[in-house]
């Protein structure tokens, strides 16, 4: 079995950027991997004021579309009361809720969101026990409407497989597959393959960008490696409580933890790194860490 470090012991330090979801002050935040983490240093954010149903960042990625360029996806709040948005991230560089394009109220606790391009569709896991499925009547993202739900116990991770044309949830102890039939508000989630089986409480998706053909798969207690054709699961290190875990090109691996699964904060103050040094900042609540890409693979 792996560990972290020799995931990626050739990697030197990559010069990209990192965005973080800061649960403590509400805010999405970006860096420089290279930069100390400071707010001198913030390259782009995103602000909630800690309105209701807008605290507590959960997700962040970043997507490519035809009418808007580069936009952010992203997900709030707490257990009953929760936001899912999009917004333009080419405009500028420090945004608000003023600045979404859509947002919708999502009362299962949302744990993170995806688009599937082509079709139009957002589908939000609500951590609770759904898939929340939207689609637009334009390329407006003010006209998403949610047009299906699915139960899914424990949904915490939704990720568009563009190799494959298919849309990966976790959740629980299951990652599970779905097709996109359709398009616009006609767009629906229909299963497809067999049930994939972890050992517990999946958390994170993510592609990995050093392996192209597989995905990562974090639970409770460990990442895995999925090969997304032959669905084969390889167990690839222990890791107590991840939040999220992703490898850049590279070769180097970024993940968060929560140091104390008892309390009520979902993170730490620090994202670590397989090679370079770790990046804290002081006080910070950080449940996720992405790397700042629209790649899908």
């Amino acid at each position: 079995m792996d560990t972290p470090a020799d995931m990626s012991a050739a990697a030197a330090p990559g010069a990209y950027k990192v965005a973080i979801t800061e649960q403590h002050t509400g805010r999405i935040l970006l860096f420089d991997r290279t930069d100390q983490w400071t707010d001198a240093n913030v390259r782009w954010s995103f602000s909630t004021g800690n309105a209701p149903g807008w605290d507590h960042p959960f997700e962040i990625r970043f997507r490519d579309t035809q009418r808007y360029g580069m936009i952010a996806l992203m997900t709030f709040g707490r257990p009953g009361e929760g936001r899912a948005a999009i917004v333009d991230v080419t405009g500028k560089a420090h945004l608000t809720r003023a600045d979404a394009l859509w947002s919708a109220r999502i009362t299962s606790y949302p744990h993170c969101v995806e688009r599937v391009p082509g079709t139009g569709t957002v589908v939000v896991a609500g951590s609770r026990d759904r898939l929340h499925v939207f689609g637009p009547s334009s390329s407006d993202p003010a006209t998403l409407k949610e047009v299906q739900t699915l139960e899914f116990t424990k949904a915490h991770a939704v990720l568009w497989d563009d190799q494959n044309g298919l849309l990966w949830v976790t959740g629980g102890t299951v990652v599970r597959s779905y097709r996109v039939t359709g398009t616009m508000r006609a767009a629906r989630l229909v299963k497809q393959g067999p049930d994939i089986t972890i050992a517990g409480n999946g958390h994170d998706l993510q592609p990995d960008y050093g392996r192209p053909g597989t995905l990562l798969v974090a639970d409770s207690h460990h990442i895995y490696s999925l090969d997304k054709k032959t669905r084969a699961l390889t167990t690839l290190l222990s890791l107590p409580y991840p939040k999220s875990y992703v490898r850049h090109e590279g070769g180097q691996s970024m993940w968060t933890t929560d140091s104390d699964e008892d309390d009520s904060v979902w993170g730490g103050p620090t994202v670590h790194f397989s090679a370079g040094g770790d990046r804290t900042r002081a006080g910070a609540q950080i449940y996720k860490a992405r790397l700042y890409t629209t790649r899908f693979h």
